[in-house]
């Protein structure tokens, strides 16, 4: 199987893809390991942190082919990236109704904070939503997806000329990854600009850390459980 998708797949984007892929394959296949967790006699909150751990794994294997993370922002970058990160935010949580995706009368799953094995368990929540799914996110669909729009030969592309074409859709793609699709679509327009704009992929993930740092945080202390 590894020789057949490398065989569609050249080894740069095997790189940006195979850490995204492996997270959504693990999050389409929750509810069979959820059953197999419960066999096992453990609750279902072991399978985030093996999407996370997956992801992270695969970026540690892949990690000689992130050329674009070599390039470090400045300070004015990062504080661009964090204001940008608050923007996305409360454009998350503004009250969207169901048919821009809003949550409506969803029902809401709130994750127990009796035990310290609970809060082991939400710790790693936030920080697999924090500090690797904006990670592997920004390397697939902003350094991948969005350049490959523009050329076959995505390595080639320079982020300053990325064309608008690009930007768009992969953002509407972006967005479809999303339940609240219309901030996932504005979501992904800032983070998008931001590459473009600065040409260096850490303000983008910068932007998408502090979003979903803060978003996390707002679920847990504010009890808005929908979010997540």
């Amino acid at each position: 199987m590894t020789a057949l998708l490398s065989s569609w797949f050249t080894r740069h984007e095997c790189a940006r893809i195979y850490p995204f892929a492996g997270f959504i394959l693990l999050l389409a296949a929750e509810p069979w390991l959820a059953a197999a967790l419960s066999w096992l006699g453990l609750g279902a909150e072991p399978a985030y942190l093996l999407r996370s751990v997956c992801a992270l794994w695969l970026l540690l294997y892949f990690r000689r082919d992130y050329f674009e993370l070599r390039v470090t922002p400045t300070f004015n970058q990062a504080m661009a990236a964090l204001l940008a990160g608050w923007l996305v935010f409360l454009l998350w949580i503004a009250p969207y109704p169901a048919w821009l995706g809003g949550h409506g009368a969803s029902p809401v799953v709130a994750m127990p904070m009796q035990t310290h094995a609970d809060i082991f368990w939400l710790i790693c929540r936030w920080s697999g939503s924090a500090l690797v799914v904006p990670v592997i996110e920004e390397l697939f669909w902003r350094s991948y997806v969005m350049r490959r729009l523009d050329n076959a030969d995505f390595m080639s592309v320079a982020p300053a000329v990325v064309t608008a074409y690009a930007i768009a859709v992969s953002s509407v793609l972006f967005a479809v990854e999303h339940q609240l699709w219309l901030a996932g679509l504005l979501a992904g327009l800032v983070y998008a600009w931001l590459y473009r704009q600065f040409q260096v992929l850490w303000v983008s993930i910068l932007a998408h850390v502090t979003t979903n740092a803060v978003l996390g945080l707002w679920v847990v202390y504010g009890g808005h459980w929908q979010y997540w």
